[in-house]
């Protein structure tokens, strides 16, 4: 025994376990001692693939990708909520089943471990949807991923605008409603004043109302006082437009003329009173003229005698 393992009992221990170490090392590595697996389970959920928004009586395609890695698929379910609608087992016959769900019609023929298809969709389709995945034995360990649907009910027609005028003056306030008529949810309406968005304090919002079955009209007001700068590229342009997420776009315009300004009728209600007292004297010479001009020579020639008679009378 050496001087360093008389010191300690932990010294002792210290040399022991390196040499079992050591031990085990050198019968790896020849093979007579297996090596055991590494335990880690490689099963991942790499995306879940829902449409965000989606045409109602229109079909969609969900996915639900998962990397297995030389584990064994047991079931991939789909749940809508916390209620499962569809299962796919592989070694099962038949391997997919339908569990019913309202809003909820499965394609089977174009549907598997990987792809579910939907038929006829509804506003009752709408929803949180779940694809979970499990693995054989002996891992049975398990994965899911989840996306949000909605399903989207277009407006018949594209927005309308009330309340405009033909012609405006500076000075002259606007008051235009633009609405768009049932639509599931309600359309996001947004005013343009001449291809520029309207500033937010000229917009008047008004409540969503929900008809009876569900569908819903949305209405903005635009309000505000004309400025000259409104008129700088002749008339004055209003459109508005309505969207449904990336399925529906529609717009609507309208224009309007410039009416003469407050301050340039000023300036031309003075420059016409000016003119017509000018045009008062003109006509007035005009008017005598009119009237003598007629005349016939005659009576000036006899005027003009008496005239003259009655001269000299008066210097004799």
């Amino acid at each position: 025994m050496t001087e360093c393992q008389r010191s300690s009992p932990f010294v002792l221990h210290f040399f022991g376990c390196l040499a079992i170490c050591d031990a085990a090392v050198e019968a790896i590595g020849d093979g007579s001692l297996p090596v055991p697996s590494s335990g880690v389970f490689a099963l991942k959920m790499v995306q879940v693939k829902v449409p965000l928004a989606a045409l109602s009586g229109h079909s969609v395609q969900l996915e639900c990708i998962f990397s297995l890695d030389g584990e064994s698929l047991y079931a991939v379910k789909w749940y809508r909520g916390v209620d499962e609608f569809y299962r796919y087992v592989p070694a099962e016959e038949p391997h997919a089943t339908v569990f019913g769900l309202n809003g909820i019609e499965v394609d089977l023929d174009e549907s598997n471990a990987n792809r579910l298809v939907l038929r006829s969709i509804t506003a009752e389709t709408a929803g949180r949807f779940r694809c979970e995945v499990s693995a054989e034995a002996p891992s049975f360990e398990t994965v899911s991923g989840h996306a949000d649907m909605t399903v989207v009910q277009l407006p018949q027609r594209g927005p309308v605008i009330v309340g405009g005028k033909p012609r405006y003056s500076v000075g002259d306030q606007v008051d235009l409603n633009c609405t768009s008529m049932r639509s599931s949810p309600a359309t996001n309406l947004t005013w343009y004043i001449n291809g520029e968005p309207a500033e937010r304090h000229h917009l008047k919002f008004y409540p969503i109302v929900e008809d009876i079955d569900g569908l819903e009209t949305s209405m903005l007001g635009l309000h505000f006082i004309i400025k000259t700068r409104h008129f700088r590229k002749g008339d004055l342009k209003f459109k508005c437009t309505a969207t449904l997420a990336a399925l529906y776009w529609q717009s609507n315009e309208a224009s309007a003329e410039p009416d003469r300004p407050v301050h340039h009728q000023r300036s031309s209600s003075s420059e016409v009173y000016l003119d017509g007292h000018r045009t008062s004297t003109l006509a007035s010479a005009a008017l005598t003229v009119h009237f003598l001009g007629p005349l016939q020579r005659s009576v000036l020639s006899a005027c003009f005698m008496i005239a003259m008679l009655i001269y000299v009378v008066s210097l004799s």
